[in-house]
């Protein structure tokens, strides 16, 4: 019999023991909380189960495999129910419900994949290095698997053909998601080693132009009413799109500072108002009557239709001729280079140009991770911020004056600089000219 109680001076031991052979090996032990005969039959059993998967592995890797439920402590987690779990894991940031979205609509698409293509997959910890690569590959070569894409806005039902032709950042943003939804769940799932562990794509895509001086002074010239103060408070701050349109009336501290947090990333901003956008914001404040967003209609649209202002922004400019799109290299779809947020890029170029120190515009920006945005914020503190920035030229008017009329150190040091090149004769003109303007 493979299972009996000891005999002892005093009787028999309450428990059962086991003992048995398997390909020539003795295994025995206590039959652990068992007290009837069935029970213990059956905890044999299993372990007799156990014993001879064991001697039928041929490798590590297929011990590792067959028994990494055992080895980890996982349990079963299905592909449909795994972005739920992952959603529900705590971690110092939560995406917001927009970014959510995204990322679900991602996972479903690998998981729609995995259902057409390998059916019998239904567990996270049976999703192999293949199935990772073969699924990356679809997306790189074919685009989503889903060509029908359904969303809702509004509680109204939307929908669109994907694109056959997916962007390197856009695949990576895919294998991204998915590769954090393992990773979050590897414990969990009993997951050994992360399928989607392997070299993303280069990023080949567009990035956004900045507007040049001539493009800058003609759309100054311009401006209708729905793109002014988009290209005002754009131009004076480097906020985004979502930002712009969604700034509150409480972000702007004692009419000298807007002090808000990037939708995008939540990294703390601290912008000084420069005089233009000054008198904007006085002149919009008479209109935005009791909104709590100074730009009332923007506001709106962009929690409606988003890409709305998008659309009526870049109409805007390409009705000043103002090229907006460009075919890369390889590609057969146009990505689009100048929009609203060309205006952040333009910002930074423009204060690259005036030579501010790269700490400043970063803090401005909010192009930081937390460990740099601690670093960079101890060095960019508001007297910086305002003395750097009023170096900025003012679009909106003179393109050739400063934003700050009070920082003239700065014009002086220019021209200086350039009359120490000028001849004896354009120097003779100068000082003439200088004396015609005297009092």
């Amino acid at each position: 019999m493979s299972i009996r109680k000891r005999k002892m001076k005093v009787g028999e031991t309450a428990e059962y023991h086991y003992e048995f052979m398997q390909n020539g090996k003795r295994y025995y032990g206590v039959c652990e909380g068992c007290s009837t005969k069935p029970a213990a039959l059956a905890y044999e059993k299993n372990v007799r189960e156990t014993a001879k998967k064991l001697s039928e592995q041929k490798s590590l890797g297929a011990l590792v495999e067959n028994f990494k439920q055992e080895l980890t402590g996982g349990s079963k987690i299905t592909l449909a129910d795994a972005f739920d779990l992952y959603i529900a894991k705590p971690r110092r940031k939560q995406p917001s419900v927009q970014q959510q979205n995204i990322n679900l609509s991602q996972w479903r698409d690998f998981v729609a994949f995995m259902t057409a293509k390998y059916p019998d997959i239904q567990q996270l910890d049976k999703v192999t290095r293949q199935h990772a690569e073969t699924y990356i590959q679809q997306l790189r070569e074919k685009g989503r698997f889903v060509r029908k894409i359904v969303y809702q806005r509004n509680s109204v039902e939307h929908s669109y053909d994907a694109l056959s032709q997916l962007s390197g950042r856009t695949v990576n943003a895919f294998h991204k998601t998915l590769k954090s939804v393992f990773s979050k769940l590897q414990e969990d799932a009993g997951i050994i080693y992360n399928p989607f562990d392997f070299d993303m794509m280069n990023n080949d895509s567009e990035s956004r132009d900045a507007f040049t001086p001539a493009e800058l002074k003609l759309i100054g010239k311009n401006l209708n009413e729905f793109v002014r103060p988009i290209f005002i408070i754009g131009i004076c701050t480097g906020l985004s799109e979502g930002d712009i349109c969604t700034l509150r009336w409480d972000d702007i501290r004692d009419e000298r500072w807007i002090v808000r947090k990037r939708r995008k990333t939540g990294t703390p901003l601290e912008i000084p108002i420069l005089p233009p956008l000054a008198r904007f914001l006085h002149e919009q404040k008479s209109l935005a009557l009791e909104s709590e967003y100074v730009l009332t209609e923007h506001a709106a649209m962009y929690q409606k239709n988003p890409s709305g202002i998008s659309y009526r922004f870049k109409s805007f400019l390409k009705e000043l001729g103002i090229m907006t799109t460009r075919i890369a290299k390889g590609r057969n779809r146009a990505s689009s280079v100048k929009d609203i947020h060309s205006l952040r890029h333009t910002f930074a170029y423009i204060a690259g140009c005036y030579q501010i120190p790269l700490p400043v515009v970063q803090s401005v920006l909010g192009h930081m991770s937390p460990e740099m945005t601690k670093h960079y914020q101890a060095h960019a503190d508001r007297k910086a911020k305002e003395k750097y920035l009023s170096q900025m030229p003012d679009f909106l008017g003179n393109a050739n004056s400063p934003l700050l009329d009070t920082n003239d150190k700065h014009i002086r040091e220019q021209l200086i600089q350039k009359l120490q090149t000028l001849s004896i004769d354009k120097l003779n003109k100068v000082a003439e000219f200088t004396e015609s303007l005297l009092p």
